[in-house]
């Protein structure tokens, strides 16, 4: 099939070049090198993540990050440890995935509850990618999602192909710059069709320039692809939150998560270890900063969430601390201004009970805003100034007020405070910051009467 396409010839001038630290190119951060990777095996072993901490603890400083879309991070490493960490991790047996970022539900192809398996598509797509040789923007993310208990439905993308059925057929969804919600449709694929509309996406990205985003598309512009059906309306699609237990199919699956998303590696050594007693045979990384651990028993099960506990993993879909998403901080980074492991944990002491997961929350080092960069409910973002409140923004957008970093624990407190005071049972904490004048909790914020 041959695709045609209408290309939006837009100004690439100002687009951003940004670059994800690899082995090959560690970034630098406030405690050394940083590589993140996402191993190309689909599950991990016991032994493989016993392994990862050794790595972590002989060349890095022992810090181990799981990101938002489930990647690996180890921090603290040197120039000089950097070329031992991948040799460590060639004799380990790890791969890491290389080229184009190409996300695929965790279970594809295990979840009887998914509408197609995605890891073909994916495959044969990173093969193409592969072939074309096309140079992309270093953060371009894909996603193929077949649907299931955990999808990827909230994951945003720059390209998204969603398992959908229209008139009890299953067809492709395409769609671009966004999670499955917001994405702007393109075009509803047959499978025979599905890598060729999809490659076309890519070749306008690639026409566009290096630097070009999911976001930079005139989808109006896109000449319709022959044989892809009319688009129609598309039910939404919910994601299930990884933590917790989880019915797939006939096995019970336990959803953990390190703290804020960061362990250290005697941390990580003593869950696995914990949990291999426990009948856990496979780990798998998710998405929402996640490890899904599978093996477990109904017997065992609540022997392995004590487990989880005793290392500080939550275990639970209603842990206050999973909504809050925080960067290294000033611990481990050189742009970071102020301590956001703190932070967070004082948001979680003043308002846990508010945390409903019905809203996100930003605590960033600084206005680059890498934990999370879409638009979250409430920001606090490190400036020269002191830390910043944004509210239902980016941490790179312009702060509503502004309090010196020493003064943050009891702003929020306040803040904690007066949300208490005004919520009203049964709502959601989304609801309740809808309804609370800006004013008012800037007010609260900065200490004013």
């Amino acid at each position: 099939m041959t695709v045609t396409l209408a290309l939006d010839r837009c100004d690439t001038g100002a687009l951003r070049r940004g670059a994800c630290p690899s082995i090959a190119a560690p970034m630098q951060t406030g405690d050394g090198l940083l590589v993140r990777l996402r191993p190309a095996a689909p599950a991990l072993t016991a032994d493989d993540l016993l392994a990862l901490a050794d790595l972590a603890r002989a060349h890095g400083n022992g810090l181990i990050e799981i990101t938002a879309r489930g990647n690996l991070q180890l921090r603290g490493l040197t120039e000089a440890s950097v070329p031992h960490l991948a040799a460590g991790l060639a004799a380990a047996g790890i791969v890491p995935q290389t080229g184009v970022a190409i996300e695929v539900p965790p279970f594809a192809g295990i979840d009887p509850s998914e509408i197609a398996d995605a890891t073909p598509v994916a495959d044969a797509l990173r093969k193409a990618i592969s072939r074309a040789s096309f140079t992309l923007a270093p953060k371009l993310a894909i996603v193929v999602d077949g649907g299931g208990m955990l999808s990827l439905a909230d994951m945003i993308a720059d390209l998204r192909l969603d398992a959908v059925v229209v008139g009890g057929r299953m067809a492709w969804r395409l769609s671009v710059g966004g999670d499955r919600q917001r994405a702007r449709p393109v075009a509803l694929l047959p499978e025979d069709s599905v890598l060729d509309g999809a490659m076309a996406v890519i070749a306008a990205l690639v026409a566009i320039g290096p630097a070009a985003r999911g976001r930079d598309l005139d989808v109006a512009a896109l000449v319709r692809m022959p044989g892809a059906a009319p688009m129609q309306a598309v039910p939404a699609a919910l994601s299930t939150h990884p933590l917790g237990a989880h019915r797939i199919g006939s096995e019970t699956v336990l959803g953990l998560a390190p703290a804020y998303g960061q362990m250290h590696a005697d941390r990580l050594a003593a869950l696995v270890e914990g949990l291999s007693a426990c009948g856990a045979v496979e780990f798998r990384l998710a998405p929402h900063r996640s490890l899904l651990v599978r093996g477990l028993s109904g017997e065992t099960l609540a022997v392995a969430r004590a487990c989880a506990d005793r290392q500080g993993f939550w275990n639970t879909d209603n842990a206050p601390g999973r909504t809050i998403s925080i960067c290294a901080g000033a611990a481990g980074c050189a742009s970071a201004s102020f301590d956001t492991r703190a932070a967070a944990d004082a948001l979680v002491a003043e308002a846990g009970g508010l945390l409903d997961g019905s809203l996100d929350m930003h605590i960033s080092g600084c206005p680059k805003g890498c934990a999370h960069p879409p638009v979250a409910a409430i920001t606090l973002c490190g400036t020269t100034a002191g830390v910043g409140l944004i509210l239902d923004g980016r941490a790179s957008d312009a702060p509503a007020a502004i309090i010196p970093a020493g003064d943050l624990k009891p702003a929020i407190q306040r803040f904690g405070s007066v949300l208490r005071a005004r919520s009203a049972g049964g709502e959601t904490a989304r609801n309740l910051l809808d309804r609370t004048p800006s004013a008012v909790l800037l007010s609260a914020y900065q200490g004013q009467s």
